[in-house]
């Protein structure tokens, strides 16, 4: 009866453990790694912004030139200034919007945001200006909001581990 018994006895099943065995191995190696790939990040992020910085700064430098000389002598061109100018700032914030920004550093790149949002702002006004003295009237306001601007960038560069901005806006 005892042969019997163990024929009839039922079968360890060992699909489901090996399963879980093998996903639970999987993962592991998964997370081993993913360190190294996090621990670099602080650098990718950091490149990533640097290069969606850099060309705005180009950008934004050279309308800015322009718009100096413009400023005093030809509304027409004054005004494509700053219009080129809002498209490479709109550019740059929607580019940043893309880059996934540690804890620390992510209300900062909010922040950054808004205060270029709010000089976006005050320069679509300016572009509303009839007159080339009336556009002059708003730089004070823009330098202002620029201030607020390089205030961020400080902070975000400094989050990042990037030295301070020489010569550009971003």
């Amino acid at each position: 009866m005892s042969a019997l018994s163990r024929a009839q006895a039922p079968q360890k099943n060992i699909t489901g453990f090996l399963l879980i065995a093998m996903g639970s191995a999987v993962a592991a190696v998964l997370v081993i790694l993913a360190v190294p790939y996090y621990e670099g990040s602080s650098a990718r992020i950091a490149s990533l912004y640097t290069n969606v910085a850099g060309p705005a700064d180009r950008s934004i430098a050279a309308e800015i030139q322009a718009y100096g000389v413009n400023r005093s002598r030809n509304l027409a061109a004054a005004k494509l200034d700053l219009s080129n100018e809002v498209k490479a700032e709109t550019s740059f914030d929607s580019q940043l919007g893309t880059i996934t920004f540690p804890a620390a550093a992510d209300p900062h790149a909010d922040d950054l945001t808004a205060a270029d949002a709010k000089r976006i702002k005050l320069i679509e006004l300016q572009l509303k200006a009839p007159s080339l003295r009336k556009l002059r009237a708003f730089d004070s306001q823009v330098e202002a909001a620029s201030a607020a601007v390089d205030a961020q960038v400080k902070i975000i560069r400094a989050d990042l581990g990037l030295p301070a901005v020489s010569g550009g806006l971003y």
